[in-house]
C-alpha cells in the first residue's frame, strides 16, 4: 500500500472509531434513561444503532482489510458494502421516521398517541427494516456488489450499466429526496410548535416558558443540522468527484464524508441532547418527559 493510500486509512480510522464510541454510548443511554422511554426513544435507540454499526462495521472490518492487505477479506469485501450501504439507508429511513412522528405530535396531538404508541412504533421499526433490508439484499448482493477495488482504494460498485443505474437512481437519487423530504418535515414541525409557544405562553410560568424556547432551538438545530449534513453529503459524494481532481478533495467529499456522517449524526445527538450528555457524564438526569411529548401533551391539554 502506497503512502498516500495509508494517510487516507490513517484519516479514516479515527473518524470510524468515533463514530463506533458516540453512537453505541448514545444507544446505551437511552435505553437506560426513562425520559426516552416512548416511542421517540425507540426511534432514536433504532438510529443510534445503526450508525453504531456503519462505523464499526467500517472499523473491524475495512480498515483491516485494507491495513493488513488480506486477500480473504478484499474477497468479501462485498458483504461488508452491503452491510454499510444496508445501515445506511437505513439510518435514512429512519430519520424520516422520526421527522414524522415529531410532526405528528405536533400537527396531531389528539391521535398521537394511537398513532405512535409503543405496539405500532415497533411494528414500524421492523416494517422499516424489513423492506429496507429485502430491498437491500436485491440491489446490493444479488443484483450488484459494493466491493473493494484495488484501483481506487475504496468501495464502488460493480462496472456495469445497469449497476450504474443502481447506484445513481436507487443510491443517489433516493436518498436525497428522502432526506429533502425529512427536511421539509422539520421545518413544518418547528413552525407549528414556534406557533404553539406564543399561543401558551400566556398561561404558563415564565421559567416554563423559557423552557419550552430553549427545547425549540435545540430541535430546530438539531432537526436542520442533521438533515443538512445527509443532504450535503450525498451532495459532496456524487458531484465533487466529477469537479475536482485533486486527490484530497475528492477523498474527503466522498470516502471521508461517507464515514463521518454517522460520527457527526452522533456529535449532534450529544449536542442538542443534554440528557444524554449528562447521562454519559456520570450526571444525574431529571426523569423529565423529550420536548415533542412536552410539546404533544401542552396541545392536548390546552
Amino acid at each position: 500500500m502506497d503512502d498516500i493510500h495509508q494517510q487516507t486509512l490513517y484519516a479514516l480510522l479515527p473518524i470510524s472509531l468515533i463514530g463506533s464510541v458516540l453512537n453505541w454510548a448514545i444507544f446505551y443511554a437511552v435505553n437506560k434513561l426513562e425520559c426516552f422511554n416512548h416511542s421517540f426513544g425507540y426511534l432514536s435507540a433504532s438510529q443510534a444503532i445503526v450508525d453504531a454499526m456503519h462505523s464499526t462495521t467500517f472499523l473491524i472490518f475495512f480498515c483491516p482489510m485494507v491495513l493488513l492487505d488480506e486477500p480473504t477479506l478484499k474477497a468479501m469485501s462485498h458483504h461488508c458494502g452491503f452491510v454499510l450501504l444496508l445501515c445506511y439507508e437505513l439510518s435514512v429511513m429512519i430519520h424520516l421516521a422520526i421527522s414524522l412522528n415529531r410532526f405528528c405530535a405536533v400537527w396531531a396531538p389528539y391521535k398521537y398517541q394511537n398513532i405512535f404508541s409503543d405496539r405500532n412504533t415497533k411494528i414500524l421499526i421492523g416494517f422499516v427494516g424489513t423492506v429496507t433490508g429485502s430491498i437491500a439484499i436485491y440491489f446490493y448482493e444479488v443484483s450488484c456488489h459494493f466491493y473493494y477495488d484495488e484501483k481506487i482504494h475504496f468501495l464502488t460498485f460493480t462496472n456495469s450499466e445497469f449497476c450504474g443505474y443502481i447506484g445513481w437512481y436507487g443510491d443517489f437519487l433516493k436518498n436525497a429526496v428522502i432526506v429533502a423530504i425529512v427536511v421539509s418535515i422539520d421545518i413544518l414541525t418547528v413552525v407549528k410548535v414556534k406557533q404553539m409557544s406564543k399561543k401558551i405562553s400566556s398561561s404558563i410560568s415564565d421559567q416554563a416558558h423559557s423552557n419550552l424556547t430553549s427545547r425549540e432551538i435545540r430541535f430546530l438545530k438539531q432537526t436542520v443540522t442533521q438533515g443538512s449534513v445527509f443532504m450535503l453529503e450525498l451532495l459532496t459524494y456524487f458531484f465533487v468527484p466529477r469537479y475536482f481532481a485533486n486527490r484530497w478533495i475528492v477523498f474527503f467529499a466522498t470516502s471521508f464524508a461517507w464515514v463521518a456522517v454517522h460520527a457527526v449524526d452522533g456529535m449532534v445527538v450529544i449536542l442538542f441532547n443534554p440528557e444524554i450528555r449528562k447521562f454519559l457524564l456520570g450526571k444525574k438526569v431529571k426523569n423529565a418527559i423529550t420536548s415533542t411529548n412536552q410539546t404533544s401533551n401542552n396541545k392536548a391539554h390546552a
